[in-house]
């Protein structure tokens, strides 16, 4: 049995990295985007315990209903961005791609890596991601409120002066 699906294992004194992905899918990929700009998915840092694994897909419009394909996988022991740039660096080594499209989350790294390895690539950031900033802010914004509101009646109520706070 032939074990050609791991690119690379990166082993320092403090990190293990590692990238893989089928052969046969990086095919399909190059196949399926021929002529086009890819749009690529990083879905990013699954914890799985003391490592970390990220998956690279893409959809393949070769199949009824496009559905999405891993194309490439981190396992990394930190969330860092030579790890992501390692990827990004062996996707464009065994894609030949340049300019990609990429959909992933607003993590720093992530975006330092893409910016690093594919200088050409577009960064878009996954909705999901954004719309769950959002709703994170907001409460955050709504605690912040709220305890403001609180600060000040008790700061009106419990005054002998209670006109002289909201004048000053």
């Amino acid at each position: 049995m032939q074990v050609d699906y791991v690119h690379v294992i990166q082993l320092t004194r403090d990190n293990a990295c590692t990238v893989a992905g089928l052969p046969d899918m990086m095919q399909d990929f190059k196949e399926v985007m021929c002529g086009t700009t890819p749009i690529v998915y990083y879905h990013t840092t699954f914890c799985m315990g003391d490592f970390y694994v990220s998956a690279l897909l893409y959809q393949s419009t070769v199949f009824e209903g496009a559905p999405v394909m891993p194309l490439l996988l981190l396992l990394h022991e930190w969330r860092t961005t030579d790890n992501h740039e390692l990827l990004f660096s062996w996707f464009r080594r065994l894609s030949a791609v340049t300019r990609v499209v990429c959909v992933a989350d607003r993590e720093a790294s992530i975006t330092s890596a893409v910016r690093t390895a594919l200088p050409d690539a577009s960064m878009v950031y996954c909705w999901n991601h954004i719309i769950g900033d959002v709703r994170v802010n907001n409460y955050r914004m709504v605690q912040l409120w709220c305890c403001s509101v609180m600060f000040l009646t008790g700061m009106l109520f419990n005054s002998t002066d209670n006109i002289s706070h909201i004048w000053t």
